[in-house]
């Protein structure tokens, strides 16, 4: 899979499309931005909770985002 980095204000919210993923830098876990249930990374450090439309990132500076 081909990454091609995302440049994102995260005051602006979250990019989320079918062809975005979210990329922790803590445990390396690669999630959709556009998961079908909630879903978070192995260490927490990133959480989609779909029901509320809320994404939760703990630690921004090990947090990255790209399309592919």
């Amino acid at each position: 899979m081909s990454r091609n980095y995302l440049q994102f204000d995260p005051d602006k919210g979250y990019p989320a499309r079918e062809d975005i993923y979210y990329e922790c830098g803590k445990c390396g876990g690669v999630i959709p931005s556009k998961p079908q249930g909630g879903i978070g990374c192995q260490c927490r450090n990133i959480f989609i909770d779909v029901d509320a439309g809320r994404v939760s990132i703990k630690d921004e500076s090990k947090f990255k985002i790209f399309i592919t």
